[in-house]
């Protein structure tokens, strides 16, 4: 009865160790599907600016707001 146990709680494991590999390669594949940002988008004209930030304020929120919106912050 032990040799069945053991063997039991070895595909237990087995199995356990299958379904993370499994939900691990299942969520590259959902990584490597997501849209990648080609040229044209980045350099359409509704694209945000690159540029430095010159400043910023504080919404209702206190949340700060960088300017000019779409800027890259220090």
């Amino acid at each position: 009865m032990t040799t069945s146990t053991r063997k039991r709680i070895r595909h237990i494991v087995g199995a356990s160790c299958t379904a993370v590999l499994l939900a691990g390669t299942v969520g590259m594949a959902n990584a490597e599907a997501a849209p990648q940002t080609t040229t044209s988008m980045a350099e359409s004209s509704n694209a945000a600016p690159y540029g430095p930030c010159t400043g910023y304020h504080y919404d209702s929120n206190h949340n700060r707001i960088w300017d000019p919106p779409g800027c890259t912050p220090p």
